[in-house]
């Protein structure tokens, strides 16, 4: 979910998406210098415009290289772009580019094609396009020297250009109708990919930065069901798979390591908080009624196994706006719930329809339905197929649901579920004041924006925006021959963060 919001970034959000990647795949299929990833995802396309996030970064990971590497916590470090600096408004964004870089088709990698692509990936749909909504002119200053000009301030831009946002394509072909062209690690190995099952990369032999991708090969392989994939980890077929917590036991027994790191905030959201669909959610004591009905510790620990963190604010730890003195404010009370309820004129409780992700998370949706029923509201369960869920959330059919979105970085939530036209906002713009907040965080920098950023964190606790159970890793197995190396706050890892053991 991470980013989070659209089709891919989606998927990552739901308990089924897994991204893979393993180095060093069984000697006796591909030799210890393949590294054979299994993805979930399946691959929306070459063009960059049209491309997801989450897991689906490593499809394009091969071919393109990104203006900037994030680091394992998420922090940008120089990778085509050598340098950056903004103006003193932070709506110009200067990058000083790598020399002597070129695309696999021999064009240069130049100022003239980072701005020919960034304002071609600019102009999609999917997830990788909306992180760069607010750019709006590009300008090539010297064949080295790109400057990116912004309609307002964007302080997750520089991040956003360490994924698929920010990787560059050649001009020549920027809708990859002939196949991907980037100046990337690997380039595409046409007869050995089948689209839609497995698609294989050999060495660009000409790549700059050689020592940051030690294997010779990298075979991607989507496997949507969960249990084929971890079949596959299991039998050696790949080396790296996403798990699940309830698999995590027996891929250890059967000798891989497994690891899980802190990935989405899940739990109860609150898609409709004007009340226009179930009118009770409208108010503020209805929604804090609802945070009060679940028992976040036994969530952490029955259903996902202790690979999670209870919380009830929106904020992972770790990451800039998280607050330790919001950690538990909503300990599990159904009678002060109750209480709540009747106070704000609903002692019966009331109805909500609400949409059946048993498909996706069984666990959780027992759970959620169980406690609220025993707080007196009725749940009708709406069969709706798993196909239409993420269309019918956006748009507004249903009031709540289970659901599961990354928070790590303050801003890419706020653009996620909070701001005017935010794609998880189906109320839209209903609320002034923290439109306000929200504003002034853009604005600001430093200790000044995160201190802001802390307040807004306080406010959707205090007015109970969703209901928050505990924030979920991202768990993934892999073979013992390879070292994997999460990116914070993301459930992908980086082909960059995979090397062999040792």
């Amino acid at each position: 979910m991470r980013r989070m919001v659209m089709a891919g970034a989606a998927l990552a959000l739901v308990a089924v998406p897994a991204c893979g990647g393993g180095a060093g795949t069984t000697a006796s299929t591909t030799g210890d210098d393949t590294l054979t990833l299994s993805i979930g995802n399946a691959h929306t396309g070459w063009d960059l415009a049209s491309a997801a996030l989450g897991d689906n970064i490593q499809y394009y990971e091969p071919v393109f290289d990104s203006l900037v590497r994030l680091d394992s916590k998420a922090r940008p470090r120089p990778n085509l772009a050598t340098s950056w600096s903004y103006d003193s408004a932070r709506t110009v964004l200067t990058m000083k580019l790598r020399k002597d870089v070129r695309f696999t088709d021999g064009t240069a990698l130049d100022a003239t094609a980072v701005r020919k692509s960034l304002l071609h990936n600019r102009e999609g749909t999917n997830e990788a396009a909306g992180k760069l909504r607010a750019i709006d002119s590009v300008a090539a200053l010297d064949p080295r020297t790109v400057a990116i000009h912004l309609s307002a301030p964007d302080p997750q831009l520089v991040v956003n250009l360490g994924d698929p946002s920010g990787m560059i394509a050649s001009p020549k072909d920027l809708a990859a109708k002939g196949g991907p062209v980037g100046s990337g690690p690997y380039v595409l190995d046409k007869g050995a990919t089948t689209n839609g099952s497995t698609y294989a990369f050999t060495r660009n032999p000409d790549y700059w930065n050689r020592k940051a991708y030690p294997f010779d090969k990298i075979v991607i392989k989507n496997i949507s069901d969960p249990t084929a994939r971890l079949n596959a980890l299991l039998g050696g077929q790949v080396d790296w798979a996403r798990i699940t917590p309830q698999t995590a036991q027996h891929a250890k027994s059967r000798g891989l390591a497994v690891q899980g790191h802190a990935d989405s905030v899940e739990g109860l959201y609150i898609w409709d908080r004007t009340g226009r669909i179930v009118p009770a959610l409208g108010k503020v004591k209805v929604r804090q009624a609802l945070n009060y009905a679940f028992d976040r510790e036994s969530i952490v620990k029955k259903l996902n196994l202790g690979y999670a963190t209870a919380t009830s604010q929106m904020a992972t730890a770790g990451s800039t706006w998280y607050d330790t003195s919001l950690e538990s404010n909503y300990a599990y009370d159904p009678a002060k719930a109750r209480k709540l309820l009747a106070e704000a004129g609903y002692p019966d409780g009331f109805t909500v329809t609400m949409p059946d992700v048993s498909s996706v998370a069984p666990g959780q949706q027992v759970v959620m339905t169980q406690a609220l029923e025993d707080i007196g509201i009725k749940v009708k369960v709406d069969k709706i197929p798993f196909t239409r869920l993420f269309t019918a959330l956006q748009s507004g059919q249903y009031a709540m649901s289970w659901f599961k979105l990354q928070s790590g970085e303050p801003w890419d939530f706020i653009q996620s579920e909070l701001a005017k036209g935010a794609a998880w906002n189906p109320a839209k713009d209903f609320d002034p004041k923290l439109n306000s907040m929200i504003d002034k965080a853009q604005k600001a920098r430093g200790a000044a924006q995160t201190a802001t950023f802390r307040e807004i964190n306080a406010y959707l606790q205090d007015h109970a925006f969703n209901a928050p159970w505990d924030v979920l890793d991202a768990v993934q197995g892999n073979s013992k021959k390879i070292k994997v190396t999460p990116r914070a706050f993301v459930s992908a890892v980086p082909i960059y963060d995979m090397a062999p053991a040792g």
